[in-house]
């Protein structure tokens, strides 16, 4: 069985990255893929220990200083700078009789709505509403691990 994973969080940047910042790691695709802002990455932890069961992603007219009741977040705009809503990633972890997430990845495509892709499960929120730009599908998996690290690790200067 893949490894869950236990931890989210998010990393910005006014530069292209992710950047390394152990012990996370990081999805390389940004969140502002194509309509500007920030370099915003998605980063986890992978670990046996109360694992994330349950992820959301959540658009709102105006910023928001809380998460959904019973929800954790990351207070980081996903949208920062790029203009349209503001999207923020949330999460519960621990949830008894949930299966763990295993994987998570975003897809980006010219598709109004997202395709199905075996092992996967579409989170139906574009990451990119209202900024334009292409779409931003996010996924996540039960069954499937992440991939192992191919990319080179990028090191902030």
């Amino acid at each position: 069985m893949a490894t869950p994973i236990n931890a989210l969080t998010t990393q910005s940047d006014s530069s292209s990255g992710p950047k390394y910042q152990p012990p996370w790691d990081f999805i390389t695709t940004d969140t502002n893929t194509g309509v500007g802002g920030k370099y915003i990455y998605l980063g986890y932890l992978l670990g046996d220990a109360n694992p994330v069961t349950s992820l959301d992603f959540k658009a709102y007219d105006s910023p928001q200083s809380n998460p959904p009741p019973g929800w954790s977040w990351s207070p980081q705009d996903l949208k920062e700078g790029a203009g349209g809503k503001f999207i923020y990633m949330i999460w519960k972890n621990g949830e008894s009789g949930v299966a763990p997430i295993t994987s998570i990845f975003l897809l980006v495509i010219s598709s109004a709505s997202p395709p199905p892709i075996p092992g996967y499960i579409s989170i139906p929120q574009d990451l990119n509403q209202g900024a334009g730009g292409p779409y931003i599908w996010p996924y996540y998996s039960t069954s499937v691990p992440f991939s192992a690290k191919t990319e080179a690790l990028i090191v902030k200067a």
